[in-house]
């Protein structure tokens, strides 16, 4: 296999290779008390939606106070040029993902402020943790906490290559989101989303939203609970990476029909043509001759 090669970052005002800016937020004196990130996907090397991940981050940025060193501009301008720098390695068939990540560091004794890193970076975007999904579905799981793991031990043969996402409950038990993106699902034609004041406001999440609009498809904003789910005709999860995928069964019990169903399908075959490529076959593309993958 092919040595990745070290892709160009910004750290702090420089463009250098990423391993070095990797190098930097290693040391002692720049080990972070936490911080801000966001992330964006390329299509055909054209990344998507970035001024709204910025905003995203932006906004997070001025209610912790923390000054990124960049305007919202200057960070898309840099962004854009991280990718510009790094264009050249991408390869035919492959993407990135861009990150800006906003760390701050606790002030030392001789400092009269925190310290702020601000990094921004290209990985290749790996489609081997969802690309069956688009086929094979999701499973759901709705735990009382996060610490699920991703493949339970009793999963069949067919159950191994399905992902699996933890949809989590607010204290009066409506659904809310995944750990990792937003869930919708469908019944009677109409999609049910869960109340937005209680999810992470995913820009996936609004792409399904702008694309329903535009087809007419009706959207119901409410608190849903998890049986609302069980008798659900479809169900999907979006995010950043793998846009939208079906769910075929939510704690063990599956989604009935076809996967993906109608609505899901026509949400899929509208990005696709929002986005300009067929992005499921490409993700399915990229999975081993043998059909096996990382779930």
């Amino acid at each position: 296999m092919d040595e990745k090669p070290d892709l160009i970052s910004y750290f702090n005002g420089e463009f250098v290779p990423h391993s070095q800016a990797v190098a930097a937020l290693q040391t002692k004196e720049a080990q972070s008390a936490g911080g801000f990130y966001d992330a964006e996907r390329t299509f055909n090397g054209q990344v998507f939606k970035l001024r709204q991940h910025l905003e995203r981050l932006n906004n997070g940025l001025t209610a912790a106070s923390i000054d990124p060193g960049l305007t919202i501009d200057e960070m898309e301008e840099v962004s854009l040029k991280v990718l510009e720098a790094n264009r050249d390695v991408l390869g035919e068939g492959n993407e990135f993902v861009i990150t800006q990540v906003v760390s701050q560091v606790p002030a030392q004794p001789e400092d009269d402020e925190p310290t702020v890193n601000t990094v921004i970076h290209c990985q290749y975007l790996d489609f081997s943790g969802f690309a069956h999904g688009y086929t094979n579905g999701v499973r759901i799981i709705t735990p009382a906490t996060y610490a699920v793991p991703r493949k339970s031990p009793e999963s069949t043969p067919g159950e191994a290559s399905q992902r699996v996402y933890l949809l989590m409950t607010n204290a009066e038990g409506s659904i809310t989101e995944c750990q990792g993106g937003n869930f919708m699902f469908v019944q009677d034609g109409r999609i049910k989303l869960p109340d937005r004041r209680h999810v992470l406001p995913g820009i996936s999440m609004q792409t399904v939203l702008e694309l329903a609009e535009a087809l007419s498809i009706p959207v119901d904003e409410s608190d849903y609970s998890t049986h609302d789910v069980y008798v659900a005709k479809e169900a999907f999860v979006s995010s950043t990476r793998l846009c939208l995928v079906p769910v075929a069964t939510v704690n063990g019990l599956r989604v009935p029909g076809h996967l993906p169903g109608p609505v899901t399908t026509t949400m899929l075959d509208a990005w696709r043509e929002l986005v300009g490529m067929d992005f499921v076959k490409q993700a399915l593309d990229h999975l081993p001759d043998d059909g096996s993958s990382e779930g």
